[in-house]
């Protein structure tokens, strides 16, 4: 089994969990099963949800299969619905992952996956510092090149919209450096250390109602992080 099945397998046990609410707003997605959840969104024009206005009250086993598909727009319904079911880990830290990264970067070849906000006191400890965007802004490389750029990283950063993209499996083939997944999309499961990652930051959604308020209006992220709880977990 590859990634996305692994993590559907470690949720099985919560398949039948009445899918309550689904959000699909601008830039986030959020699922309500027993908890809420959150994914980057993701589209193009020709994507459609063709169940859209009968997806709550669904199990959460139906809206898990849109894990399967290269549709992104289910895709991220999908993804929302994982990190739903996850289990909070019992053994989180909360630290900052940046200023983490800052402390063991020093000299260091750091590739981000993803543009991150900043990054320049990284960038005046590391060795070298590589950003890999889709849409790369200046001084960005494109993300076509992480054939070539990834392996030679020795720490990698990637967002956690690469899970909502479908871009992480092979990211963490290429990856031979310390690996960290972090941002609200991705899932804090151990199933990831099985795949080379080192460490995961993610969220908790602490008001889910005001959570929900913002990703229906559009909001970014900027609009609900303060409802958010960022935790990290670590591969033993």
């Amino acid at each position: 089994m590859g990634l996305y099945e692994d993590l559907v397998d470690s949720v099985k046990h919560k398949s039948k969990e009445v899918v309550k609410d689904v959000r699909v707003g601008v830039t986030w997605t959020l699922v309500t099963t027993s908890k809420s959840g959150l994914s980057l969104t993701y589209s193009s024009f020709f994507d459609d949800v063709e169940e859209a206005g009968s997806l709550i009250r669904k199990s959460a086993g139906e809206l898990l299969k849109n894990l399967k598909t290269f549709n992104l727009l289910k895709l991220s319904i999908g993804l929302a619905t994982l990190n739903s079911l996850l289990d909070t880990p019992k053994d989180f830290e909360t630290f900052n992952v940046l200023d983490y990264l800052e402390e063991i970067g020093k000299g260091k070849k750091i590739v981000f996956v993803g543009h991150f906000c900043g990054l320049d006191k990284i960038r005046n400890v590391a060795k070298e510092l590589v950003i890999l965007e889709r849409n790369p802004q200046q001084g960005d490389v494109i993300d076509t090149a992480s054939e070539y750029v990834v392996p030679e990283a020795d720490i990698l950063a990637i967002t956690g919209s690469t899970f909502a993209n479908k871009s992480i499996e092979r990211l963490l083939q290429l990856s031979r450096g310390y690996t960290v997944v972090f941002g609200p999309s991705a899932p804090l499961s151990p199933v990831l250390f099985d795949y080379k990652v080192d460490l995961i930051g993610g969220s908790l959604i602490l008001d889910k109602e005001k959570a929900i308020q913002a990703v229906s209006q559009g909001g970014k992220l900027s609009n609900f992080k303060k409802y958010l709880k960022y935790i990290t977990i670590r591969r033993k």
